[in-house]
């Protein structure tokens, strides 16, 4: 039987992620037109990258574990539980919103069939209703190489520790150098938006975590430093812009591992509940489809003719977006991909309570 492990508080930053991922797109004209011009709440200004460190931190906890339980990492296994994991509702909703919209014969549309979207958008050419899929590619290409290295390092975690922030000092360079020297040109996109840092940022946590580094258990554990990240974190839209370009992915990263590592024992803002962990648990679902129910949504709320102060209409369009897409991924989560979750425990030499997503 598999080792069960929980980590508190995940599915909770996993549910921010998702909804400040959704709000955020609610009122892009890319996605929908309401006929209202709306307003942002002020929120995560980058959800994906709480996404890519909870991911970063989880995968790597896991798979430290899974190498001292069993002396290696299996790495067909992994694999397994990714495709039973990620590819179900990726090509559902694929297939769905590629033909809905009639978008299908896009040229680009082979880069989203094999995990590549981030091409694309890093291009400025991305089909709109599966747009948001680069970050599904970029997580799918962080996973070719970094169970290797975990395996191939052999449980000498200060090495892997090495690995993990020279990548992230490497990217960083990388960026400032090209934006310095020629803006936000396509080499300066690549790095900006494959974002193996801010995964990275996720792991050395994660190893931090598990070698009980003082680093980790004394400072990034401080509960009153938790709730100051998490503040700044949860209202991140306001001052974000004013950080420069090419360091503020990995700013947001650094506020997003403090937070998961405030949540791991005894935090003044506990995400240990149940609404948190429900909203959690289908946050995958939530990022994958509601694109496509903000432009139907949006068409029929058009159509309506519904006329009300733009206040009251803003509000009205966050709830309706909200319970809608909530709703959806909760039908997605119970009748379509809980078959291929449990599939996936099979595969599992250490299992995560947390895993429901990952």
């Amino acid at each position: 039987m598999a080792k069960s492990i929980h980590l508190p508080g995940l599915n909770g930053l996993r549910a921010i992620a998702a909804l400040s991922v959704m709000w955020g797109h609610t009122f892009q004209r890319d996605f929908g037109d309401w006929g209202v011009e709306g307003f942002k709440l002020p929120v995560v200004a980058d959800g994906v990258t709480l996404f890519f460190v909870i991911s970063g931190f989880l995968i790597t906890y896991l798979l430290l574990h899974e190498q001292e339980q069993s002396r290696t990492v299996s790495i067909p296994k992994f694999y397994m539980r990714r495709i039973l994991r990620i590819w179900p509702i990726y090509y559902l909703y694929l297939l769905i919103a590629v033909f809905s919209t009639s978008t299908w014969h896009d040229p680009n549309i082979w880069y989203y069939c094999f995990f590549t979207a981030n091409i694309p958008f890093i291009l400025t050419v991305g089909i709109w209703p599966i747009v948001h899929y680069w970050s599904l590619g970029v997580e799918e290409q962080f996973y070719l190489f970094w169970p290797w290295l975990v395996k191939l390092t052999k449980g000498r975690h200060s090495r892997l520790l090495v690995i993990a922030a020279s990548v992230c000092v490497a990217w960083l360079a990388c960026k400032w150098g090209l934006y310095l020297a020629y803006g936000t040109n396509t080499a300066y996109r690549f790095f900006a938006v494959t974002r193996f840092d801010c995964m990275m940022i996720g792991a050395i946590g994660a190893i931090l975590y598990f070698m009980k580094s003082k680093l980790f258990t004394k400072f990034l554990m401080n509960r009153a430093l938790g709730v100051v990240c998490f503040l700044l974190l949860l209202f991140s839209l306001p001052w974000a812009n004013v950080i420069p370009a090419p360091i503020r992915p990995q700013l947001i990263a650094i506020l997003s591992l403090v937070c998961i590592a405030s949540q791991l024992e005894n935090p003044i803002i506990n995400l240990e509940n149940r609404v948190c962990d429900f909203v959690g648990k289908i946050s995958y679902g939530i990022y994958v489809i509601h694109p496509l129910l903000i432009f139907v949504l949006s068409a029929l709320y058009r159509n309506a003719g519904i006329q009300l102060p733009e206040a009251a209409a803003t509000i009205l369009i966050y709830v309706i977006i909200t319970a809608a897409t909530v709703f959806v991924a909760w039908l997605s989560y119970k009748f379509f991909e809980s078959p291929f979750l449990r599939l996936k425990n099979r595969f599992a030499i250490v299992q995560s309570q947390n895993s429901m997503m990952k």
